[in-house]
């Protein structure tokens, strides 16, 4: 066996003995990026019954069962996620008017930009209310714009998060 297949193997052993779930989603996301996809849900399994409320826990699941074709549990499993970013907008809200209060206007203009995103649009295509996916029949004027739009709404998303994370 390889030197990283015996460290995962001694990392879950001592996950079996104490539980902790930044080192669970690890052993999970290694899974997931060697392509081990079994291994990958089952890891993620065993940490999202400890830690249920775990959004990194339910993402890695979420994509280790869409790998292995079972879409239908992959979606129960990330729609809890999806309602949590429903949720969020309400953070960036708040910090429209921390910003606005400190006198930080292009802050304050991008806090309130993703609100905006998190409570209609952006939210709407989370829950699969609104198409995603490139149409088969030519775009109309704007789509691509649209599309480019989310996407760089999300990299911002994940910029702010990230920055949350770290408060």
């Amino acid at each position: 066996m390889t030197e990283q297949g015996v460290s995962l193997e001694r990392l879950q052993e001592r996950l079996e003995r104490e539980p902790c779930a930044g080192a669970m989603h690890l052993l999970a996301e290694t899974y997931y990026q060697q392509g081990l996809y079994p291994q990958a849900a089952a890891a993620s399994r065993r940490a999202l019954s400890l830690y249920p409320e775990n959004p990194e826990i339910r993402l890695i699941l979420g994509q280790s069962l869409v790998s292995l074709g079972e879409f239908a549990e992959a979606e129960e499993i990330l729609q809890p996620v999806v309602r949590e970013i429903g949720r969020l907008g309400e953070v960036f809200d708040t910090l429209r008017q921390l910003y606005a209060g400190q006198g930080r206007k292009g802050e304050a203009d991008q806090a309130e930009h993703l609100y905006r995103l998190l409570k209609g649009p952006l939210f709407a295509l989370l829950k699969g209310e609104e198409p995603f996916a490139a149409p088969l029949s030519p775009s109309p004027p704007g789509a691509d714009r649209r599309r480019l739009h989310a996407a760089r709404t999300l990299e911002v998303l994940e910029k702010w998060q990230g920055a949350l994370q770290s408060l």
